[in-house]
């Protein structure tokens, strides 16, 4: 691929910049426009470009973070901004195993607890609160009938916690609903792409078919038209590396 432009957007302003510098010494003849922006909210590109493919690419698996509702609104967002005929490069977590996904959300090295936990250490330095991280345990598990990750912060006694001027009780057992994370299948994730206006071209999966990687093709929000049928072709990656 020789890209015209690249418009990196991200929330994280401090990394957004040190990535675009990094980018802009290794291909100098590259046009960046760096957008620091909330992608969970309506944004715009600082630079109309005409003529040519538009591509996005959401890497990783964050449409996952989103309930179905609202990873529909953000992929309509996209296909806007790439216009008809526009594609996106998408990751996509698969439905598997309940005990696979309680495991790696359980690690035993508690990366994730820590990674939790911190969403309280943040608030006690950023809006005064005094939480004690003693006080709250992680636990995150699958829920089967929403096909998500639940992540919380479960309370290990009762207790008060004051934040900014209010106080605010927990019971001993009572939780923080803190994160979801959605699995889907790939016809599934399809279905929630169609509704946005995709049309699915392509999906690679690992050997294993835990995780996926989509394109798909902006039409235009036509659900009656694009939410039945799938013209899909499945690649995966231990048959080939080469599509």
């Amino acid at each position: 691929m020789k890209p015209a432009v690249y418009m990196p957007v991200d929330i994280s302003r401090e990394h957004l910049l040190a990535s675009v510098a990094s980018l802009a010494q290794s291909f100098d003849e590259l046009e960046i426009h760096a957008v620091c922006a909330d992608y969970s909210a309506p944004f715009a590109l600082p630079l109309d470009v005409n003529g040519g493919v538009h591509a996005a690419f959401f890497p990783g698996s964050s449409i996952g973070n989103f309930d179905p509702d609202e990873g529909r609104q953000l992929l309509e967002r996209i296909g806007i901004l790439l216009g008809a005929g526009g594609k996106l490069l998408i990751g996509v977590d698969l439905i598997k195993d309940a005990s696979m996904l309680n495991a790696a959300y359980n690690d035993t090295r508690g990366i994730t607890a820590d990674f939790n936990t911190n969403l309280l250490r943040r608030i006690n330095r950023e809006l005064n609160a005094n939480f004690n991280l003693e006080a709250f345990r992680h636990e995150a598990y699958y829920n089967s009938v929403e096909q998500r990750i639940e992540m919380h912060l479960v309370s290990v006694a009762d207790q008060q916690v004051s934040l900014a001027g209010k106080r605010f009780s927990f019971r001993e057992g009572e939780s923080i609903h803190t994160e979801n994370s959605y699995k889907y299948s790939i016809e599934g994730f399809h279905a929630l792409a169609g509704e946005a206006g995709y049309e699915a071209k392509w999906v690679w999966t690992d050997p294993d078919d835990l995780f996926s990687v989509h394109c798909l093709r902006f039409v235009g929000s036509n659900p009656e038209l694009f939410g039945a049928v799938w013209r899909t072709g499945r690649v995966a990656l231990r048959r080939t590396k080469a599509r």
